[in-house]
């Protein structure tokens, strides 16, 4: 499977060192590249607050989120919970405590509802 198709599905189970490797490739890829883009699209445009670079910047945020939540999901279906659960990471001071909570709670051992344990893989 490639890493484009790792990062943004929502099907089956994300073990906790994956979940990092993926969370921290997806923000240093979005990261460079929104900038990259941004950077040009004010040098075209003499303006940092134009329409182009805000709309590049937007599009890359909802994008990146996104694959976000598509590997929170899994992650949870490791937890054996349903990915609706990813919604609570929208609530102010609770989505940082169960983010980071997602990156420490080891994940259910054996086959679960959402496909077989990802260690054993």
């Amino acid at each position: 499977m490639s890493m484009f198709n790792e990062i943004f599905t929502a099907e089956g189970r994300l073990n906790r060192l994956r979940y990092l490797k993926y969370m921290i490739i997806l923000a240093v890829i979005a990261s460079i590249s929104t900038f990259v883009l941004s950077s040009m699209a004010t040098f075209f445009t003499g303006d940092p607050n134009s329409a182009p670079v805000l709309l590049i910047t937007l599009a890359w945020a909802l994008i990146a989120g996104a694959g976000n939540v598509m590997m929170m999901i899994r992650r949870i279906h490791d937890l054996g919970k349903s990915g609706w659960f990813a919604l609570i990471a929208f609530v102010p001071y609770i989505g940082i405590i169960f983010s980071v909570a997602l990156f420490c709670i080891p994940g259910q051992v054996g086959w679960n509802e959402y496909g077989a344990d990802p260690l054993t893989e």
